[in-house]
């Protein structure tokens, strides 16, 4: 009789009184602009209002599976009703549920929440008084992770939901039932066991341990025998390797060839600056015989003039040098043919030796 007495007073104290709507009025000089800012909110109170209308008929819909004795339905009601439109009344009937269908840790936090959401006394002393009620049938779940346990990137879970840190080691309300917890980390093996926590006054504590380390195991690489080579196969193939590529004297040619290629781009570009500085001395100053007021800068530009030619002809210097010694280089560093052989022959009769040929 109590509970059907506080909830009929729950579903008088829940009651909203009808708001007047009144039309806004547009004066004609704001045109275009007042029109679609009217539009807009016409709009926006028409969405709330479809989002209000749903939430009226689940809430609805919940008294009416309550009072049937459908509790898990009626909670599933009550849960849609206040994820469209939070209430305290919605949110003190959800937890009614709650704790009629045995969730008395979700019962509990309904109840918190429809007390600090409640603008009406009656609502706010039915929230505190089932919440005081509540508290000391609660189960507490403590998830401990000692510090040797804390590897480096551990993820604890319940039921598949990632435990953040700050909530390890500490006793936390529950529903009652049957949970998973499980962990993981980088390079250790996962970890799961199961916990059951009472529906009342459950104390329930798990250990999560120090996992354990992945053993990688590490293939040793096969090593490839290759049959050894004869004198025979030395004779025949000298320096098969060589010939297929660059020898150290050619690579180095092509570098000093570089070089040289360097210093007469070096050269082209020096000599060009001496002949444009001695171009501007002569426009200067035509005439060596003839006093010039721009004499001293014609002097200037001559000497540097002469400085650039000087370093021009270093660069072809270089550059010579360069190239006969990249074509020594080059020449002296073919790789023997692969395919020369060595011949030695006996010869008898009157003029008894041995021949040597070398065939390419």
């Amino acid at each position: 009789m109590a509970q059907a007495t506080d909830r009929a007073s729950l579903i008088a104290a829940t009651e909203r009184p009808k708001q007047s709507r009144t039309r806004p009025r547009v004066g004609a000089r704001w045109g275009p602009l007042a029109l679609a800012i009217v539009g807009f909110f016409v709009l926006s109170h028409g969405t709330a209002s479809a989002q209000n209308a749903a939430a009226e008929a689940l809430f609805s819909d919940g008294e009416k599976l309550l009072k049937a004795g459908q509790v898990p339905e009626a909670c599933a009601a009550f849960e849609a009703s206040n994820r469209l439109e939070a209430r305290a009344g919605t949110l003190v009937n959800l937890g009614t549920c709650r704790e009629l269908n045995h969730q008395l840790a979700s019962a509990w936090s309904a109840f918190k929440d429809a007390f600090s959401r409640a603008k009406d006394p009656k609502k706010k002393k039915i929230a505190q008084s089932r919440i005081a009620a509540l508290e000391p049938r609660l189960s507490f779940l403590t998830i401990s992770v000692a510090d040797d346990s804390r590897v480096d990137g551990l993820v604890v879970n319940r039921d598949g939901v990632a435990i953040d840190p700050a909530l390890w080691n500490r006793g936390i309300p529950v529903d009652g039932g049957t949970y998973v917890v499980s962990g993981r980390a980088p390079g250790h093996e996962e970890w799961q066991t199961s916990i059951v926590v009472p529906d009342e006054g459950g104390k329930v504590a798990v250990e999560v341990p120090r996992f354990k380390e992945l053993i990688v195991v590490v293939t040793p690489p096969v090593a490839v025998v290759t049959p050894e080579a004869t004198p025979t196969d030395e004779l025949e193939r000298p320096h098969a390797s060589s010939s297929r590529g660059l020898t150290g004297r050619r690579k180095a040619a092509l570098a000093v060839a570089t070089v040289g290629v360097a210093a007469v781009i070096s050269g082209v570009l020096l000599g060009r600056q001496a002949q444009t500085a001695q171009d501007d001395a002569y426009a200067l100053c035509p005439d060596p015989s003839v006093p010039c007021d721009d004499a001293g800068r014609a002097q200037d530009l001559i000497d540097r003039g002469h400085q650039r030619a000087i370093f021009a002809n270093v660069g072809y210097g270089v550059a010579g040098g360069a190239a006969l010694a990249a074509v020594v280089l080059w020449i002296t560093g073919a790789p023997p043919r692969a395919d020369a052989r060595v011949a030695v022959t006996p010869r008898l009769g009157d003029g008894a030796g041995l021949d040597l040929a070398v065939r390419f």
